[in-house]
């Protein structure tokens, strides 16, 4: 599960760099892009969390929402303190483009869990036969 997890993480790193590069002039059609990016965001940091708390349920969903209220704290500091253009302004974002982004990873969170738990029923339904 955990080499997955990299590879998942790699080839989404790997897609949206190239989209950015795709699009980087036409911001407008680029917006589309953190909403997928959130989800994916939030398996792989639920999935790295995961593995931090040594599979400890709690532990990783506590960390993991503590990463994604962070990363939009963070947003909103860089956005206070810079005074440059951004290519794509992630940092502009309203109130309810914020929820969403926490929505999103959170969807994110579930996702992994639903997988772990069909994933972790299947390797005992083979551990018994």
């Amino acid at each position: 599960m955990k080499k997955h997890i990299v590879y998942i993480s790699l080839i989404w790193l790997l897609l949206s760099v190239l989209i950015i590069f795709a699009f980087y002039t036409e911001n407008e059609k680029l917006y589309w892009a953190d909403i997928p990016t959130h989800f994916v965001a939030g398996i792989m940091i639920t999935g790295a969390m995961f593995i931090a708390s040594k599979e400890n349920i709690k532990k990783t969903i506590i960390l993991s929402f503590f990463i994604f209220i962070a990363w939009e704290f963070f947003e909103i500091t860089a956005a206070a303190m810079s005074e440059r253009e951004f290519v794509i302004n992630i940092f502009s974002e309203s109130t309810s483009n914020r929820i969403q982004d926490v929505v999103m990873d959170t969807l994110g969170l579930i996702l992994f869990f639903l997988v772990y738990k069909k994933r972790s029923k299947k390797i005992k339904e083979y551990e018994t036969n």
